[in-house]
Protein backbone atom coordinates (compact mmCIF):
# COMPACT_ATOMS: atom_id res chain seq x y z
CA UNK A 1 0.00 0.00 0.00
CA UNK A 2 0.91 3.54 -0.63
CA UNK A 3 2.22 5.18 2.83
CA UNK A 4 3.12 8.86 2.76
CA UNK A 5 4.61 9.65 6.01
CA UNK A 6 5.64 13.40 6.65
CA UNK A 7 8.19 14.64 8.82
CA UNK A 8 6.90 17.87 9.08
CA UNK A 9 3.76 18.73 10.23
CA UNK A 10 2.31 22.51 10.17
CA UNK A 11 -1.48 22.94 12.25
CA UNK A 12 -3.39 26.08 12.09
CA UNK A 13 -4.14 27.01 15.97
CA UNK A 14 -7.76 27.07 15.53
CA UNK A 15 -7.80 23.17 14.42
CA UNK A 16 -4.92 22.47 17.50
CA UNK A 17 -7.44 20.38 19.52
CA UNK A 18 -9.66 19.06 17.17
CA UNK A 19 -10.63 15.75 17.85
CA UNK A 20 -9.40 14.01 14.41
CA UNK A 21 -6.12 16.64 14.62
CA UNK A 22 -5.11 15.00 17.91
CA UNK A 23 -5.32 11.49 16.36
CA UNK A 24 -3.05 11.96 13.29
CA UNK A 25 -0.55 13.48 15.44
CA UNK A 26 -0.41 10.51 17.52
CA UNK A 27 0.03 8.41 14.47
CA UNK A 28 2.49 10.84 13.34
CA UNK A 29 4.26 10.73 16.86
CA UNK A 30 8.17 11.59 16.10
CA UNK A 31 7.41 14.28 13.21
CA UNK A 32 8.15 18.03 14.18
CA UNK A 33 4.70 19.98 14.88
CA UNK A 34 4.61 23.79 13.92
CA UNK A 35 1.57 26.03 14.66
CA UNK A 36 0.52 28.51 12.04
CA UNK A 37 -2.41 31.12 11.93
CA UNK A 38 -3.97 29.98 8.13
CA UNK A 39 -2.89 27.69 5.54
CA UNK A 40 -3.93 29.96 3.13
CA UNK A 41 -1.62 32.92 4.31
CA UNK A 42 1.78 31.56 4.74
CA UNK A 43 3.52 34.42 3.07
CA UNK A 44 2.64 35.93 6.70
CA UNK A 45 4.07 32.91 8.52
CA UNK A 46 7.51 32.56 9.89
CA UNK A 47 7.72 28.88 8.14
CA UNK A 48 9.54 27.14 5.36
CA UNK A 49 7.14 26.82 2.63
CA UNK A 50 8.00 29.23 -0.10
CA UNK A 51 7.98 28.23 -3.12
CA UNK A 52 6.53 24.91 -5.22
CA UNK A 53 8.78 21.79 -4.92
CA UNK A 54 9.16 18.43 -4.90
CA UNK A 55 10.71 18.06 -0.93
CA UNK A 56 7.89 19.58 0.69
CA UNK A 57 5.31 17.67 -1.13
CA UNK A 58 6.78 14.75 -0.08
CA UNK A 59 7.82 15.97 3.67
CA UNK A 60 5.27 18.10 5.12
CA UNK A 61 1.59 17.69 5.72
CA UNK A 62 -0.26 20.80 6.63
CA UNK A 63 -3.55 20.26 8.83
CA UNK A 64 -6.35 23.08 8.30
CA UNK A 65 -9.98 24.10 8.78
CA UNK A 66 -11.97 24.53 5.74
CA UNK A 67 -12.83 28.33 5.69
CA UNK A 68 -15.97 27.84 3.45
CA UNK A 69 -18.14 25.12 1.41
CA UNK A 70 -16.57 22.13 0.57
CA UNK A 71 -18.73 20.99 -2.28
CA UNK A 72 -18.50 23.44 -5.55
CA UNK A 73 -20.29 23.04 -9.26
CA UNK A 74 -17.83 20.98 -11.07
CA UNK A 75 -16.47 22.51 -14.78
CA UNK A 76 -18.31 20.80 -17.67
CA UNK A 77 -17.17 18.28 -19.71
CA UNK A 78 -18.74 20.13 -22.80
CA UNK A 79 -19.53 23.64 -23.57
CA UNK A 80 -22.43 23.83 -21.39
CA UNK A 81 -21.35 22.78 -17.95
CA UNK A 82 -22.97 20.23 -15.85
CA UNK A 83 -25.12 21.52 -12.99
CA UNK A 84 -25.34 18.21 -11.46
CA UNK A 85 -21.61 17.38 -11.09
CA UNK A 86 -19.73 18.68 -7.79
CA UNK A 87 -16.12 18.55 -6.25
CA UNK A 88 -15.90 17.38 -2.54
CA UNK A 89 -13.06 19.82 -1.82
CA UNK A 90 -11.24 17.43 1.37
CA UNK A 91 -8.04 18.05 1.08
CA UNK A 92 -5.38 20.46 -1.20
CA UNK A 93 -2.81 19.27 -3.19
CA UNK A 94 -0.93 15.46 -2.54
CA UNK A 95 1.88 14.08 -1.80
CA UNK A 96 2.77 12.97 -5.36
CA UNK A 97 4.79 14.79 -7.64
CA UNK A 98 3.38 14.05 -10.86
CA UNK A 99 5.27 17.17 -13.70
CA UNK A 100 1.55 17.49 -15.25
CA UNK A 101 -0.04 18.35 -12.80
CA UNK A 102 -2.44 20.99 -13.09
CA UNK A 103 -2.39 22.13 -9.21
CA UNK A 104 1.20 23.36 -10.06
CA UNK A 105 -0.67 26.46 -11.44
CA UNK A 106 -3.41 26.25 -9.12
CA UNK A 107 -1.52 26.47 -5.52
CA UNK A 108 1.58 28.42 -4.60
CA UNK A 109 2.97 25.55 -2.16
CA UNK A 110 3.33 22.22 -3.12
CA UNK A 111 2.33 20.87 0.52
CA UNK A 112 -0.75 18.70 1.22
CA UNK A 113 -3.22 20.19 3.22
CA UNK A 114 -6.27 17.86 4.80
CA UNK A 115 -9.25 19.71 6.20
CA UNK A 116 -9.83 18.06 9.54
CA UNK A 117 -12.88 19.96 10.18
CA UNK A 118 -14.37 16.50 9.12
CA UNK A 119 -17.78 16.22 10.67
CA UNK A 120 -18.77 19.52 9.38
CA UNK A 121 -17.48 18.27 5.55
CA UNK A 122 -19.36 15.32 6.10
CA UNK A 123 -22.61 17.26 7.35
CA UNK A 124 -22.18 19.88 4.44
CA UNK A 125 -22.08 16.29 2.08
CA UNK A 126 -25.31 14.87 3.54
CA UNK A 127 -27.10 18.68 3.84
CA UNK A 128 -26.16 18.92 -0.34
CA UNK A 129 -27.19 15.57 -1.74
CA UNK A 130 -30.55 16.03 0.37
CA UNK A 131 -30.87 19.37 -1.30
CA UNK A 132 -29.96 18.83 -4.69
CA UNK A 133 -31.80 14.68 -4.56
CA UNK A 134 -34.89 16.22 -6.22
CA UNK A 135 -33.01 17.38 -9.25
CA UNK A 136 -32.17 14.39 -10.64
CA UNK A 137 -28.50 11.87 -10.83
CA UNK A 138 -25.55 13.90 -9.66
CA UNK A 139 -22.35 12.95 -8.84
CA UNK A 140 -19.90 14.05 -6.42
CA UNK A 141 -15.84 14.06 -7.57
CA UNK A 142 -13.31 13.63 -4.61
CA UNK A 143 -9.94 13.89 -6.72
CA UNK A 144 -10.26 17.41 -8.29
CA UNK A 145 -7.98 19.51 -5.75
CA UNK A 146 -6.40 15.94 -4.49
CA UNK A 147 -5.54 12.65 -4.93
CA UNK A 148 -9.00 11.33 -3.21
CA UNK A 149 -7.27 8.62 -1.49
CA UNK A 150 -3.16 9.76 -0.83
CA UNK A 151 -3.96 11.29 2.39
CA UNK A 152 -7.12 8.64 3.55
CA UNK A 153 -5.08 6.65 6.04
CA UNK A 154 -4.98 9.69 8.01
CA UNK A 155 -8.39 11.21 7.51
CA UNK A 156 -10.10 8.43 6.88
CA UNK A 157 -12.54 10.90 4.57
CA UNK A 158 -13.69 8.36 2.17
CA UNK A 159 -14.53 5.28 4.83
CA UNK A 160 -16.89 8.02 6.16
CA UNK A 161 -18.60 9.25 3.29
CA UNK A 162 -19.65 5.93 1.69
CA UNK A 163 -22.00 5.12 4.19
CA UNK A 164 -23.56 8.52 3.61
CA UNK A 165 -24.37 8.03 -0.14
CA UNK A 166 -26.48 4.77 0.98
CA UNK A 167 -29.38 6.94 1.23
CA UNK A 168 -29.03 8.77 -2.19
CA UNK A 169 -28.86 6.04 -4.80
CA UNK A 170 -29.68 8.93 -7.29
CA UNK A 171 -26.13 10.36 -6.48
CA UNK A 172 -22.66 8.99 -7.14
CA UNK A 173 -19.14 9.19 -5.65
CA UNK A 174 -16.31 8.78 -7.03
CA UNK A 175 -12.93 8.78 -5.42
CA UNK A 176 -10.22 9.23 -7.87
CA UNK A 177 -7.06 8.23 -7.13
CA UNK A 178 -3.32 7.13 -8.13
CA UNK A 179 -2.78 5.37 -4.84
CA UNK A 180 -2.41 1.22 -5.16
CA UNK A 181 -3.26 -0.69 -1.91
CA UNK A 182 -6.41 1.70 -1.03
CA UNK A 183 -8.77 -1.46 -0.95
CA UNK A 184 -7.52 -1.53 2.46
CA UNK A 185 -8.73 1.86 3.66
CA UNK A 186 -12.17 1.09 1.99
CA UNK A 187 -15.34 -0.91 4.10
CA UNK A 188 -16.39 -3.77 2.69
CA UNK A 189 -19.82 -4.06 0.82
CA UNK A 190 -20.17 -0.69 -0.49
CA UNK A 191 -23.53 0.89 -1.98
CA UNK A 192 -23.41 0.68 -5.68
CA UNK A 193 -23.29 4.58 -6.14
CA UNK A 194 -19.65 4.48 -5.10
CA UNK A 195 -17.00 4.73 -7.72
CA UNK A 196 -13.10 4.51 -7.54
CA UNK A 197 -11.37 5.60 -10.67
CA UNK A 198 -7.85 4.99 -11.21
CA UNK A 199 -5.83 7.36 -13.44
CA UNK A 200 -3.24 5.80 -15.78
CA UNK A 201 -0.93 6.38 -17.99
CA UNK A 202 2.02 4.03 -20.17
CA UNK A 203 4.80 2.69 -18.08
CA UNK A 204 7.36 4.93 -19.82
CA UNK A 205 5.80 8.45 -18.92
CA UNK A 206 4.99 6.50 -15.65
CA UNK A 207 8.60 6.29 -15.15
CA UNK A 208 9.24 10.15 -16.58
CA UNK A 209 6.57 12.33 -15.21
CA UNK A 210 4.80 10.36 -12.13
CA UNK A 211 7.08 10.92 -9.06
CA UNK A 212 6.15 8.70 -5.80
CA UNK A 213 3.43 7.17 -7.64
CA UNK A 214 2.62 3.21 -7.43
CA UNK A 215 3.89 2.13 -10.75
CA UNK A 216 0.27 1.44 -13.59
CA UNK A 217 0.38 -2.11 -12.71
CA UNK A 218 0.50 -1.47 -9.03
CA UNK A 219 -2.99 0.34 -9.92
CA UNK A 220 -4.67 -1.89 -11.58
CA UNK A 221 -4.05 -4.67 -9.18
CA UNK A 222 -5.96 -2.14 -6.80
CA UNK A 223 -8.78 -1.73 -8.54
CA UNK A 224 -8.97 -5.54 -8.90
CA UNK A 225 -9.55 -6.15 -5.85
CA UNK A 226 -11.46 -2.96 -4.99
CA UNK A 227 -13.68 -4.43 -7.28
CA UNK A 228 -13.78 -7.94 -5.58
CA UNK A 229 -14.65 -6.44 -2.77
CA UNK A 230 -18.14 -4.99 -4.40
CA UNK A 231 -17.06 -1.49 -5.66
CA UNK A 232 -17.61 0.19 -9.30
CA UNK A 233 -14.46 1.09 -10.86
CA UNK A 234 -13.46 4.05 -13.23
CA UNK A 235 -10.29 4.34 -15.35
CA UNK A 236 -9.25 7.22 -16.31
CA UNK A 237 -7.02 8.24 -19.30
CA UNK A 238 -6.49 11.62 -18.36
CA UNK A 239 -3.85 13.35 -19.06
CA UNK A 240 -3.88 11.26 -22.34
CA UNK A 241 -0.04 12.49 -23.89
CA UNK A 242 1.85 12.36 -27.06
CA UNK A 243 5.13 11.41 -26.92
CA UNK A 244 7.79 9.02 -29.17
CA UNK A 245 5.79 5.73 -29.18
CA UNK A 246 2.68 6.78 -27.55
CA UNK A 247 0.15 4.59 -30.24
CA UNK A 248 2.98 1.64 -28.99
CA UNK A 249 2.62 2.61 -25.09
CA UNK A 250 -1.11 3.10 -24.63
CA UNK A 251 -1.95 -0.10 -26.52
CA UNK A 252 0.30 -1.76 -23.87
CA UNK A 253 -1.37 -0.03 -21.18
CA UNK A 254 -4.98 -0.43 -21.99
CA UNK A 255 -4.41 -4.19 -22.74
CA UNK A 256 -2.65 -4.88 -19.43
CA UNK A 257 -6.09 -2.75 -18.20
CA UNK A 258 -8.29 -5.82 -19.60
CA UNK A 259 -5.70 -8.39 -18.27
CA UNK A 260 -6.95 -7.26 -14.66
CA UNK A 261 -10.53 -6.05 -15.34
CA UNK A 262 -13.40 -7.75 -16.94
CA UNK A 263 -15.13 -5.85 -19.43
CA UNK A 264 -17.94 -5.78 -17.05
CA UNK A 265 -16.11 -4.76 -14.05
CA UNK A 266 -15.14 -1.26 -15.62
CA UNK A 267 -17.77 1.50 -15.67
CA UNK A 268 -16.43 3.87 -17.77
CA UNK A 269 -13.02 5.30 -19.52
CA UNK A 270 -12.60 9.26 -19.52
CA UNK A 271 -10.32 10.43 -21.72
CA UNK A 272 -8.84 13.92 -21.83
CA UNK A 273 -6.10 15.27 -24.09
CA UNK A 274 -2.73 17.02 -22.02
CA UNK A 275 -3.71 20.90 -21.07
CA UNK A 276 -2.31 23.79 -19.82
CA UNK A 277 -2.68 27.18 -18.30
CA UNK A 278 -0.17 29.85 -18.54
CA UNK A 279 0.54 29.43 -15.29
CA UNK A 280 0.93 26.14 -15.37
CA UNK A 281 3.58 25.75 -18.46
CA UNK A 282 5.42 28.53 -16.66
CA UNK A 283 5.85 26.42 -13.74
CA UNK A 284 6.84 23.24 -15.56
CA UNK A 285 9.40 25.22 -17.91
CA UNK A 286 10.82 26.73 -14.06
CA UNK A 287 10.76 23.24 -12.13
CA UNK A 288 11.23 20.74 -14.94
CA UNK A 289 13.36 22.73 -17.87
CA UNK A 290 14.03 18.96 -19.55
CA UNK A 291 10.72 17.87 -19.57
CA UNK A 292 9.13 17.37 -23.01
CA UNK A 293 5.43 17.70 -22.00
CA UNK A 294 5.19 21.23 -23.86
CA UNK A 295 6.93 19.84 -27.14
CA UNK A 296 4.30 18.94 -29.25
CA UNK A 297 1.94 21.63 -31.44
CA UNK A 298 -0.36 23.32 -28.91
CA UNK A 299 -3.19 26.00 -29.67
CA UNK A 300 -4.50 28.23 -27.02
CA UNK A 301 -8.40 27.47 -26.80
CA UNK A 302 -11.65 29.63 -25.76
CA UNK A 303 -11.12 28.98 -21.92
CA UNK A 304 -7.54 29.96 -21.92
CA UNK A 305 -6.10 26.56 -21.59
CA UNK A 306 -3.63 25.10 -24.37
CA UNK A 307 -4.40 21.96 -25.91
CA UNK A 308 -2.96 19.66 -28.12
CA UNK A 309 -3.30 20.83 -32.20
CA UNK A 310 -6.75 19.88 -32.57
CA UNK A 311 -6.07 17.12 -35.40
CA UNK A 312 -3.31 16.02 -33.47
CA UNK A 313 -5.92 15.01 -30.04
CA UNK A 314 -8.63 14.27 -32.40
CA UNK A 315 -5.79 11.00 -33.37
CA UNK A 316 -4.90 10.54 -30.03
CA UNK A 317 -8.36 10.13 -29.06
CA UNK A 318 -9.50 7.78 -32.12
CA UNK A 319 -6.84 5.97 -31.74
CA UNK A 320 -7.30 5.13 -27.41
CA UNK A 321 -11.13 4.69 -28.50
CA UNK A 322 -9.99 1.89 -31.00
CA UNK A 323 -7.69 -0.03 -28.61
CA UNK A 324 -10.37 -0.06 -25.81
CA UNK A 325 -13.35 -0.95 -28.50
CA UNK A 326 -11.31 -3.44 -29.59
CA UNK A 327 -11.18 -5.57 -26.02
CA UNK A 328 -15.04 -4.43 -25.56
CA UNK A 329 -16.90 -3.04 -28.02
CA UNK A 330 -19.42 -1.62 -26.00
CA UNK A 331 -17.29 0.18 -23.40
CA UNK A 332 -18.74 3.59 -22.05
CA UNK A 333 -16.44 6.35 -23.35
CA UNK A 334 -16.31 9.75 -22.36
CA UNK A 335 -13.95 12.94 -23.27
CA UNK A 336 -13.32 15.33 -20.67
CA UNK A 337 -13.17 19.17 -21.09
CA UNK A 338 -13.55 19.13 -24.62
CA UNK A 339 -16.06 20.96 -27.60
CA UNK A 340 -18.88 19.67 -29.13
CA UNK A 341 -17.00 19.37 -32.24
CA UNK A 342 -13.91 17.31 -31.35
CA UNK A 343 -17.17 15.37 -29.80
CA UNK A 344 -18.58 14.47 -32.94
CA UNK A 345 -14.78 14.25 -35.02
CA UNK A 346 -13.92 11.32 -32.58
CA UNK A 347 -17.40 9.66 -32.12
CA UNK A 348 -18.03 9.72 -36.06
CA UNK A 349 -20.88 7.12 -37.54
CA UNK A 350 -19.51 3.79 -37.08
CA UNK A 351 -16.83 4.51 -34.52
Amino acid sequence: MFAYRPKHIYVETRIRKAPLTERILRSLSGCSVHEIRDHRRLEDESVPLKGYNSAMKGKVLILAHHPGPCIRPFPGSREDPAPTEFYVAHANGCPFDCQYCFLQGYFDHGAPVLFVNREDLLEELAGHLEQNAQNGPAVYHTGELSDALALECWSHFAAAAIPVMQDYPSARLELRTKCAGVETLLPEGPPPNITVSWTLTPWETWKSDEHRTPNPQARMQSARACREKGYRIGIRLDPALVYPGWERGYASLIQQIYEHLRPDGIESFVIGGFRYTPALGNRIRERFPSNSLLLPEFVRCKDGKYRYFRPLRVCLYRELVTQIRGHDPTALIRLCMETDQVHRDVFEEGF
